[in-house]
């Protein structure tokens, strides 16, 4: 059976908070995610489900990506997105499914008129920018904080 990639449903939520939560007990300094995973995923559903993909394997969800129509940018103003999840099983990413559902986030934000997607990543993310880089992902601005 072939991996399927379909909008999101609200059944699918506790399975990708299982697969989110596999990743993110990698990262202490995450505190907080898996609640704004939760938050994000919830009103994606109820503003923009169609923005929210979901890969299947056999009827288990693998990994989803969530992107969301912004509007104009806020600096150059061209029409644009923002990939606000990409999430992909462990076990899953050595089989092209985050390249998937990159493609299908693409195809949804063009298919909506933006020319431009953007997404953030934090500086523990790892080898995940190499994936953003190998798809055309260039740093366009950085974002600094300070404690206080």
């Amino acid at each position: 059976m072939p991996l399927v990639v379909r909008i999101a449903k609200a059944q699918d939520l506790p399975v990708l908070e299982t697969l989110e939560a596999e990743t993110v007990h990698h990262f202490p300094t995450r505190k907080r995610w898996l609640e704004t995973f939760r938050e994000m995923m919830t009103g994606a559903l109820s503003e923009e489900p169609e923005g929210f993909i979901v890969a299947e394997f056999q009827g288990r969800p693998v990994g989803a990506a969530l992107v969301r129509v912004r509007g104009p940018h806020p600096v150059t103003g061209v029409e644009h997105g923002v990939l606000q999840v990409l999430t992909v099983a462990p076990s899953w990413r050595a089989h092209g499914v985050r390249e998937q559902l990159l493609q299908e986030a693409e195809a949804y934000l063009k298919s909506k008129s933006c020319q431009l997607m953007a997404t953030s990543l934090r500086t523990d993310a790892g080898s995940d920018g190499d994936l953003y880089k190998a798809h055309g992902f260039t740093v366009a601005s950085w974002e600094l904080e300070r404690t206080l």
